[in-house]
C-alpha cells in the first residue's frame, strides 16, 4: 500500500512545501510583530514565495502567493483573525502584496522552468558531450538564479517600500504623496517588466525558439520611439538623432528591434553617466541599414571589450562598481541581430580616449513575408 501511495505523495510534495514555507513565514511575521512595531511582514511572506518559485517552479509558487495573500489578511490586517477588510487602503495593500507575489513567482518560476527546458534540449543535441553540456547548463542556471535574486532586489524593495507606506499610513498621507508612491510602484514594475522580457528573450535564444516576424520598419520612428521611452523612464542624458532623409525601410521584426534599441540605449545611459551625450545615427550603406548608438562616457575597459556580447558580462562604471542589470542586454541584442542575418559590433574608445559606439547592420535584401 505504501508503494502505491508514494507516487501521489511525491507529486504533492511541492504543494506541501509551499504550505510549509508560508506557514513558517507567517509564524516569523507574528514573532516580529511581538517584538518590533510595524514590521515589514509582507517582505517575509514574499521570501516564502521566492523560495517556492526558485525550488519548485511556477505552480507551487502561485499557490504560495495565494496563501500569503490569505495569511496577510487573516493575521496582519485589522480586524485580526477574520477575512474582513474595513479600510480601502488595506484592500490596496493586500492587492499590492498579491500582485508583487504573483509577479515575482511568475518571473522566477518561468525562468526556472524554461532554463530546465533549455537544459534538456541541450542534452539531447549533444549526446557525445553529455557531462560537459550538463555542467555548463547548470552553471548558467545558477548564474541566472543568482542574477534574478540580485537584480530584482532593488525594484522589489522600492515596490515593497511604497506598498508598506501605503499600508501603514493610508489615508493619512497627502494625495500627492500617495500618487507619488503609486507612480513609484508603476515605474519599478516597468523596470521589472524589462528584465523579465530580457530573461525570456535569452531563454528563447538559448532554446532556438526565437521567431522573426518581418515587416517594413521605419528606422526614424524606431529611434524616436526608443529615445522617448528612455526619457519616460528617467534618462537625464542629452540625445542627438541623425537619420538620413532617404533612408529605406528595413525588413525586420519591429518588436525585437525595439528591444535591441532599448537595450543599447539602456546600456549607454547606465554606464555613460547622467550628464553624458548619447548620439543615435542611421544610414544606408552597402545594401544594409547601419544604426549606431554612441556615447561620450568613460568607455569600456580593454580587458572587458572582447566579452561584452557574452551573457552576464557587466562592465564597471566610473564609480568602480559593476553597475545594475543582469548583464544580458548586449547578449540578447547580438542574438536578435544574428537571427536577422545582420551583425553587431562595439568600439571603445571612439574619440579623445573616451566613449563607446555600438553599431548594427541589417541587410536589405530579404523582404518581409
Amino acid at each position: 500500500m505504501w508503494n502505491a501511495l508514494r507516487p501521489r505523495i511525491g507529486a504533492l510534495a511541492p504543494c506541501l512545501w509551499s504550505v510549509a514555507a508560508v506557514a513558517l513565514a507567517t509564524i516569523a511575521g507574528l514573532a516580529m510583530t511581538a517584538v518590533v512595531p510595524l514590521p515589514n511582514v509582507s517582505m517575509v511572506l514574499l521570501l516564502a514565495v521566492l523560495f517556492t518559485a526558485a525550488r519548485f517552479g511556477l505552480g507551487p509558487a502561485l499557490l504560495a502567493s495565494g496563501l500569503s495573500f490569505l495569511a496577510y489578511n487573516f493575521f496582519f490586517i485589522g480586524p485580526l483573525h477574520t477575512f474582513n477588510v474595513t479600510e480601502p487602503h488595506e484592500w490596496l495593500a493586500l492587492f499590492v502584496l498579491l500582485a508583487v507575489a504573483v509577479l515575482t513567482s511568475t518571473i522566477a518560476g518561468r525562468a526556472r522552468d524554461q532554463a530546465r527546458t533549455a537544459l534538456e534540449r541541450a542534452r539531447l543535441a549533444e549526446e557525445v558531450n553529455t557531462i560537459r553540456a550538463a555542467a555548463e547548463a547548470e552553471r548558467v542556471r545558477n548564474t541566472l538564479l543568482a542574477s534574478i535574486s540580485h537584480d530584482f532586489r532593488t525594484p522589489l524593495a522600492s515596490i515593497l517600500g511604497a506598498a508598506s507606506s501605503l499600508i501603514e499610513y493610508g489615508a493619512r498621507l497627502p494625495e500627492a504623496t500617495r500618487c507619488d508612491l503609486l507612480a513609484q510602484v508603476k515605474d519599478e514594475d516597468e523596470h521589472l517588466d524589462g528584465m523579465v522580457r530580457n530573461l525570456l528573450a535569452i531563454t528563447r535564444l538559448e532554446a532556438g525558439g526565437l521567431e522573426i516576424n518581418r515587416d517594413w520598419v521605419d528606422i526614424r520612428e524606431l529611434v524616436d520611439r526608443g529615445v522617448a521611452t528612455a526619457k519616460r523612464r528617467g534618462a537625464t542624458q542629452t540625445f542627438e538623432i541623425a537619420v538620413g532623409p532617404e533612408l529605406p525601410f528595413a525588413p525586420a521584426d519591429p518588436i525585437l528591434l525595439d528591444q535591441v534599441l532599448a537595450n543599447l540605449i539602456g546600456n549607454a545611459t547606465r554606464y555613460a553617466g547622467p550628464t553624458a551625450a548619447v548620439a543615435l545615427d542611421a544610414r544606408a550603406e552597402g545594401g544594409a541599414v547601419v544604426l549606431g548608438v554612441t556615447d561620450n562616457g568613460p568607455g569600456i575597459a580593454q580587458e572587458v571589450l572582447p566579452h561584452v556580447f557574452e551573457k552576464f558580462v557587466r562592465a564597471p562604471r566610473a564609480s568602480g562598481d559593476a553597475g545594475e542589470g543582469s548583464g544580458l542586454g548586449l547578449s540578447i541584442a547580438k542574438g536578435i541581430i544574428d537571427a536577422h542575418r545582420g551583425s553587431i559590433t562595439v568600439a571603445s574608445p571612439v574619440g579623445n580616449g573616451r566613449g563607446t559606439r555600438i553599431e548594427i547592420r541589417l541587410p536589405l535584401e530579404e523582404a518581409p513575408r
